[in-house]
């Protein structure tokens, strides 16, 4: 899909990174986000109250030491971490501490805040949608048409889950860095994604837009701050289905305060779905040994409960904004 040979060239030398770094322990694993016979969008519920805070973690955590450094000095966000599972970005359950100002980092003020639409179609957590966002008019229509369990979730096909909704499932990623980029790896699905930092590097002016989108990285004092853009416009924000369009721009910001803690934002820039920016805060931790990535399959068993009815097929939608 990487028109280029530049972009090409990168890919395979990140891949062959993540192979040559990487400890997996092979299990064929149907968990949480997209998983299992269930219909589609009803996904994760199982895993809400698991916060991604993983397996094996020691009652007895040594204390936290100082922040690692990269040879440049740049704070090192390499480890094994449990972030947050956030199936709804907007503040219900599991929200993470739910949407707010990115200025004053308050609980967003808007007009409608919080009127049910008790007649749309439940939204992917299961619950029921409400004026949550500071929605657009288009972005409030893709809202309450949003239908995963009638007409069928990308996740629950198996397809990628977008950048957003990566970061936000339920069963931790493990970062891997050095001086001029750093690749997620993600155990939904076994996916990665890379993010160049060095300054120098350009990617292909005629990159096609994606499912995860194009990432570029800079650092602003300790801070990693991660630009996406470039997006099919297939996915969603989040298991509950927030809308956004192919114009998304996604900021995820990192700052790695210790030895064992990140603080992490990820703001929503989307002017055809919202009126303003919103964003999220959040807290990662490290996962302890024995705790590991792990293999994930989601095609093993949801392939069969496609073609058996009990997941609704996906089909890509002709009217991406």
């Amino acid at each position: 899909m990487r028109a280029g040979s530049n972009a090409t060239t990168s890919l395979v030398l990140a891949a062959a990174v993540i192979v040559g770094l990487c400890l997996t322990r092979p299990l064929s694993a149907q968990r949480a986000e997209g998983a299992g016979a269930a219909p589609a969008g009803q996904q994760g519920a199982g895993a809400a109250g698991r916060g991604g805070q993983g397996r094996g973690r020691g009652a007895n955590q040594p204390p936290a030491g100082p922040t690692p450094r990269l040879p440049n000095g740049k704070p090192d966000l390499s480890g094994l971490w449990a972030n947050p599972y956030t199936p709804n970005m907007a503040g219900g359950r599991g929200g993470a501490g739910g949407a707010v100002d990115p200025k004053t980092r308050q609980a967003l003020q808007f007009a409608r805040k919080g009127e049910r639409f008790e007649q749309a179609p439940r939204d992917g957590a299961g619950g029921v949608k409400t004026f949550d966002l500071p929605y657009t008019e288009l972005g409030l229509k893709r809202w309450q048409e949003y239908d995963p369990v009638n007409n069928g979730d990308y996740a629950g096909n198996c397809m990628p889950f977008g950048m957003s909704r990566n970061i936000n499932s339920p069963h931790g990623l493990q970062i891997i860095q050095n001086n001029d980029a750093l690749a997620f790896l993600f155990e939904q699905n076994t996916w990665h994604h890379w993010v160049p930092t060095n300054p120098a590097f350009k990617w292909p002016d005629d990159l096609p837009a994606s499912w995860n989108g194009e990432s570029r990285g800079r650092w602003e004092g300790d801070t990693l701050i991660i630009e996406t853009k470039n997006f099919n416009g297939y996915t969603r924000l989040d298991t509950a289905g927030h809308p956004h369009s192919s114009g998304l721009t996604l900021v995820n910001t990192f700052t790695r305060t210790d030895s064992r803690t990140i603080e992490h934002t990820v703001t929503v820039r989307d002017p055809k779905m919202y009126t303003q920016e919103w964003m999220n805060v959040r807290t990662w931790r490290t996962k302890d040994a024995p705790d590991v990535l792990m293999e994930y399959s989601c095609d093993e068993n949801n392939l069969h409960s496609i073609l058996e009815g009990a997941i609704k097929l996906w089909k890509i939608p002709d009217d991406v904004d």
